[in-house]
């Protein structure tokens, strides 16, 4: 992880992606740069439940389609999310 300080949570909402991503879409994305820290209220990519401010949430800078996308999970999301990726390979 490169820091603690999550960085989707500063993103003005209309910046904030409103799009669900498919299940193939979130297989697909290249993960790049991490961070960990208290929840922001977006939703997890992978469960879909909200990420509340008493949670730790992983935010992922990932590649998809040629763009670079912020990610939020819970911890086991993210572990699942990174499981399923490396069966895929």
């Amino acid at each position: 992880m490169i820091g603690s300080q999550p960085v989707g949570c500063d993103e003005p909402p209309s910046e904030q992606r409103t799009v669900r991503l498919s299940v193939a879409a979130l297989r697909n994305a290249v993960p790049g740069r991490m961070w960990g820290g208290k929840g922001c209220g977006a939703p997890c990519d992978y469960c879909r439940v909200l990420v509340s401010s008493e949670e730790i949430e992983y935010e992922v800078e990932a590649r998809l389609d040629g763009e670079t996308v912020m990610l939020h999970f819970h911890p086991r999301c993210y572990d699942a999310w990174r499981t399923s990726r490396d069966r895929r390979g």
